[in-house]
Order: C-alpha cells, then structure tokens, then sequence
C-alpha cells in the first residue's frame, strides 16, 4: 500500500463503502452482485520534509514505472541521462536543487527538488508523467548551458500553462486526437516496436 498515492486509495475506499451503503447506488440496487476488480492507480506518490537549515525537500514519483519484459525478468531502461540543477549554495543553503529523471520513452518518472524557498506542491507533483518535449526544450538548452537555473526557467510565464488544473485533459484530448492521423500511426507502431524491444525513445 505504501507504493500507491493514500489520498487515491483513500477516494477509492471511500467509493466502495458509499457503493455497498447507498441505496440510490447501482451497486446497492444489484444486491450487491458486482464484479471485483483489482484496482489501478495512477497519481503519483510524494514525501517531503524540513532538512536541517531549514531547507526544504519534496521528491514525486510515479506509481507506474516503465517495464520492460526481457524472458522472464521485468526490467527498467534507462536511455537517457538525469536533468540535475544544484543552485543551492552549501554555505548559507540559499538557492534551489532540482532533479528531474525520465524513463526510456521520455515521460517524467520522478521530480526531487531542495531549496530555501517553499514551492507550490501541486506544481511539482503536475511534473510527473509529462513528457520532456512539453518543457519547452529544456534538457538540450541546460546542458548546453544556455539555462543555468531551471527553477527559475520554470517559473517563467510560459510554463504558467503546466500548472493549470486542465492542462492535462488538455494533453489527453490533444493526443487522442491525433493519434487518428495516419502519419502518426505510422510513428507510433515504430515507437512501439523499439519500446517493445527495450530499446525506448531516444532524444535523437
């Protein structure tokens, strides 16, 4: 249980019992004669804390890691470096720290950040299960050097947009759209193939 989001199954609970003591419900209504299923849960997993210096410390994860079957092994591929940005200074510890890694298809796994400053927790937690290509090319421009602080790239106004609460139904409505295209069908069935085959998307 510790592996999944407690308000998710917290939600979930609640519906069940709501289900089984509700008159109006269908479940009620049925004598109680539903299908059990196993639930799937999606929403990510956080922790936080206060460190020492009053240094605050919040790390997101997903719940649903990408695996990859290999025999009778599930593995996770790795295909592409970590993006690591310490402003955080070690004297004073004021500054931010931010860690963001990526699974083999280029979704965001995982977001830690560190730093004197309190950020919104939703924000961070909005990060998880995006695709690096919706940050604006972020991973090519800081490791060219072009962005030296990616907390402070991410508080611009154009990324105001990954925090509202509908951007992602948004992104879902977009996808479904076009994955009808039949160019896009061709990529997707390729993509699929390499993930199949452990390889991922690479950022090339």
């Amino acid at each position: 249980m510790d592996r999944y989001n407690g308000r998710e199954m917290g939600s979930r609970l609640a519906r069940c019992v709501f289900d089984i003591y509700d008159p109006s419900s269908a479940t009620a209504n049925a004598g109680g004669e539903g299908v059990d299923e196993l639930p799937t849960f999606y929403l990510p997993q956080g922790e936080g804390a206060i460190l020492p210096g009053d240094v605050i410390y919040y790390h997101i994860k997903t719940t649903n890691p990408l695996v990859v079957k290999q025999g009778a092994r599930s593995v996770i591929i790795k295909n592409r470096s970590d993006l690591m940005c310490d402003n955080l200074n070690d004297d004073n510890l004021k500054g931010h720290f931010i860690k963001f890694s990526f699974n083999s298809i280029g979704l965001i796994d995982s977001v830690t950040y560190m730093g004197s400053e309190d950020v919104i927790l939703q924000s961070l937690w909005s990060f998880v299960g995006l695709h690096e290509s919706y940050l604006n090319s972020l991973t090519s421009r800081f490791e060219k050097g072009i962005i030296p602080n990616v907390v402070e790239f991410l508080s611009e106004n154009w990324a105001m947009a990954l925090y509202h609460e509908w951007f992602g139904d948004f992104c879902l409505r977009m996808r479904n759209s076009i994955q009808g295209l039949r160019d896009v069908q061709a990529i997707l069935e390729q993509a699929f193939e390499n993930t199949k085959n452990g390889e991922g998307i690479t950022r090339e």
